[in-house]
């Protein structure tokens, strides 16, 4: 067992670390879809803050951390670690309105399936009485990374 990963793509290295470096904090698309279950927000960058960035897709905007060289205007995909994704109790900061589509009971937790738009995204956690509920997406979890040419 190695306490360090070099990972690589094509021959180049995406990242090295520790595995917990490389899952809690990718500095690549690649490396955040290597390792753990992710959601995907595809999206345009709106605004860019102190190494933050608002993604904005149809009918949401999202703050999240900047990851890769961004500019204002760019494509860009957001990713989530299912577990960060968190249902929640009305509108606030980067919180989405979605739709239930389907609960699965997992055995030791619940996963829960919604609709946001066009997009599909999945939440650990009790299924929802409702149809509509609210999803958070905290800014600190939510990685921005320009999207692939």
């Amino acid at each position: 067992m190695a306490d360090k990963i070099l990972l690589l793509n094509a021959g180049r290295i995406e990242q090295q670390g520790t595995p917990e470096e490389l899952y809690s904090r990718p500095q690549t698309q690649f490396t955040a879809e290597f390792m753990g279950s992710n959601n995907h927000l595809p999206g345009k960058v709106a605004q860019l803050v102190d190494g933050r960035a608002m993604l904005e897709g149809e009918g949401w905007r999202l703050w999240g951390m900047a990851r890769g060289d961004l500019k204002q205007g760019d494509a860009a995909t957001g990713i989530i670690r299912l577990e960060r994704t968190q249902i929640a109790n009305g509108a606030s900061e980067n919180r989405v309105r979605t739709e239930l589509v389907t609960g699965m009971f997992l055995g030791d937790r619940r996963e829960n399936l919604f609709k946001l738009g066009g997009l599909r995204l999945r939440c650990y956690g009790t299924t929802p009485a409702s149809g509509e509920c609210w999803l958070e997406l905290p800014r600190d979890a939510l990685w921005v990374f320009p999207a692939a040419a």
